[in-house]
């Protein structure tokens, strides 16, 4: 090939690549189905808040958004799984404090850094959790239950998924009303669910979304609500503090997280397209049916500084716990 015609190919070749690489640059977002990782099995809280966000975040890209269920380790190995996928907005998290927060206060070893190895987008949603027993349980009351766990440490069972609130839930008021529940672990799902009513496992602290139906169904028996305030869903049940425990908090979140490294634009356009779903009549609808409620403030940064603040809350905690957190 002679000099000249070999520098024309190379300009020719050059200006080819600037177009390639400017009309991907230019490829509008989504441009293709988007998977949105949950780390729970179907019919849990994580999975169904997760599918309502994934319907309402779609509509808003004008996008198909896809739910993969990745469950085990109380959301471990799904958030591991988007940790180490390609950043390029196509692979999401449904982020939640079991792998986002508490993930190395109750696994030393994880295997991702909760901070570093994501793009945190938005925090959307979050819960309240009932504390729960089976009808058969001779306790009507907060104050009943605790007298009868006291009075028989280690024979009532809460059944819950390893890190979740239905787990932490367990932990916490063993921890702040001396007594001494034993733990039963579950991969997730509606299992530990259909085992409370079947009386497998007597005690349970459950979303508001999983049990609503069986407790008006007279299936599952509510004590109590684990927040700071009463449901609207049962105006009549009281809170925890109320009911006669020490306060305990169980509102789990419901967030968008994102591989670390997912460019800016991509993340900032998800975050907006969040903005406008937490304001949706629709969206507000669903999540009332839920017992749930939007996080009506959030951006990428004051998302990051929660994350990072709950961090250091829950290896704190887990330090100094006496119930044993085990597997």
């Amino acid at each position: 090939m002679k000099p000249h015609s070999l520098k024309n190919w190379l300009v020719a070749a050059g200006l080819a690549c600037l177009a390639i690489t400017t009309a991907l640059a230019d490829e509008p977002y989504p441009s293709k189905p988007i998977k949105l990782v949950a780390g729970f099995p179907p019919g849990g809280p994580t999975d169904i808040i997760g599918r309502v966000i994934a319907q309402a975040l779609g509509k808003e890209l004008n996008g198909t958004i896809i739910i993969d269920n990745r469950a085990g380790a109380g959301g471990v190995v799904g958030a591991d799984a988007v940790a180490k996928s390609k950043p390029d907005g196509y692979t999401l998290l449904v982020a939640v404090e079991s792998s986002q927060t508490r993930g190395q206060a109750l696994n030393p070893t994880l295997s991702y850094d909760q901070l570093k190895d994501f793009a945190y987008v938005r925090n959307v949603a979050k819960q309240r959790n009932l504390v729960v027993v089976n009808p058969e349980v001779p306790v009507n009351s907060v104050k009943d239950l605790i007298a009868y766990a006291k009075a028989n440490p280690g024979k009532l069972n809460f059944g819950g998924t390893f890190g979740a609130t239905s787990h932490i839930g367990g932990t916490l008021f063993d921890a702040r009303n001396g007594t001494q529940l034993t733990f039963v672990n579950y991969k997730g799902g509606a299992q530990p669910i259909t085992d409370l009513m079947a009386g497998v496992v007597q005690v349970g602290f459950f979303t508001e979304a999983t049990v609503a139906q069986h407790v008006r169904a007279g299936k599952i028996k509510a004590l109590a609500v684990a927040a700071p305030e009463r449901s609207p869903a049962f105006p009549d049940l009281p809170t925890l503090q109320e009911a006669g425990s020490k306060p305990i908090d169980l509102s789990p979140w419901f967030g968008i997280a994102a591989p670390a490294g997912t460019p800016g634009p991509v993340v900032q356009k998800i975050a907006a397209a969040l903005d406008k779903v937490v304001t949706s009549p629709e969206f507000l609808a669903q999540l009332e049916t839920l017992g749930a409620v939007p996080v009506k403030v959030s951006t990428p940064d004051l998302y990051t500084k929660q994350v990072a603040k709950e961090i250091v809350f829950w290896n704190d905690w887990a330090k100094t716990l006496t119930t044993p957190l085990a597997r």
